[in-house]
């Protein structure tokens, strides 16, 4: 087994664990193919990868997908929609970090850090969060967000993130429900 083999395993089980937590409708097909990812060479991991990132953009699919590799937290790859909102290609967001001054989230990238850290530090995911975000522009979003660590058989070498844009009443109530004020 290829250690990109292994990296793209361990993506894509991330992948399973943070989607299945918060968006178990978006690849129904992914719990079957998993089992098949310990015998897979690197090629087929990463077109099964593809395929899901491809999936992940279509126009009616809001959901986000990132990965970032530690020790310096660099985008590994991400989705379409998730790029767009980077005002950036797929393609120019590999190997830029949070605190890159091009990317609109630059003010919140010390968040984004501690967040990932701590996921990375305690390989433990933080699953179906429902927050505010700040924009660049100073609106406050909803979203629904999901962490994992990308874990290989040497450790956490990564994070996995995906988040939704929700309209307003949607995230209060989901906050509401998660805080325990929506019983």
């Amino acid at each position: 087994m290829t250690d990109a083999a292994r990296q793209t395993r361990a993506i894509l089980a991330a992948y399973q664990q943070v989607m299945t937590a918060s968006w178990p409708d978006l690849h129904p097909e992914m719990a079957g193919r998993a089992a098949g990812w310990p015998s897979a060479t690197a090629d087929a991991l990463q077109d099964e990868l593809r395929g899901y990132l491809r999936s992940a953009s279509k126009p009616d699919c809001g959901v986000r997908v990132f990965w970032k590799l530690a020790p310096d937290y660099k985008f590994g790859g991400c989705n379409e929609h998730f790029a767009r909102d980077a005002g950036m290609t797929t393609t120019d967001l590999v190997g830029r970090d949070d605190f890159d001054r091009s990317l609109p989230w630059v003010f919140q990238a010390a968040k984004y850090r501690a967040d990932d850290e701590a996921i990375v530090g305690s390989g433990h995911a933080k699953l179906d969060i429902i927050e505010r975000q700040k924009g660049a522009s100073g609106a406050i979003t909803w979203v629904r967000v999901g962490k994992a660590p990308i874990r290989t058989p040497t450790g956490v070498i990564g994070v996995l993130g995906m988040y939704e844009v929700l309209d307003a009443e949607a995230g209060r109530r989901l906050f509401a429900k998660q805080s325990g004020r929506g019983r």
